[in-house]
């Protein structure tokens, strides 16, 4: 036998503990029930500005590759071989407009702001993802399908 099999536990902190615990989920509980005003958020507001903007169209050809049309450019194409993150954030939003019943009429809207962030708008359901939480590179990726044809951004001007 050890020591431990001897002493009985402590009851003040097993009972501080429920105490804590307890009051925890009045408080959850009392404030998602509209029982208690919740705590004012303070949200910045967007300062920055648009900085470039582009509505884009993307189309899977039949090799596999995705034509990127937009308006007044010459169109460019995401080969199999890379693209993956493009690939894989249209393919959500493109679930999202079937979900919703939608077609592909509407263009995605990429947009480079003053601060560095790119946001991709999808302008049937409205929904904004802001891409800056992926990494610079994934970023890149959108910014360089807005930039003029043969004007490649680089980590220096999209941070």
């Amino acid at each position: 036998m050890s020591a431990l099999d001897d002493k009985p536990f402590p009851k003040a902190p097993l009972i501080a503990a429920f105490l804590l615990v307890g009051a925890s989920l009045l408080v959850v509980g009392g404030t998602r029930l509209g029982l208690m005003s919740a705590p004012a958020m303070t949200q910045e507001a967007r300062v920055a500005e648009v900085a470039r903007t582009g509505d884009l169209r993307f189309y899977d050809l039949p090799d596999g590759a995705v034509r990127v049309v937009a308006e007044g450019e010459a169109d460019r194409v995401i080969p199999v071989a890379s693209g993956g993150f493009v690939r894989g954030v249209l393919r959500s939003l493109v679930r999202d407009r079937r979900a919703q019943g939608m077609g592909s009429e509407q263009p995605f809207r990429v947009t480079q702001w003053s601060d560095g962030g790119v946001t991709i708008q999808d302008m049937a359901t409205g929904r904004v993802l802001n891409l800056n939480a992926f990494g610079p590179t994934n970023r890149l990726d959108f910014v360089n399908l807005i930039a003029p044809v043969g004007q490649a951004a680089n980590a220096g001007t999209a941070a």
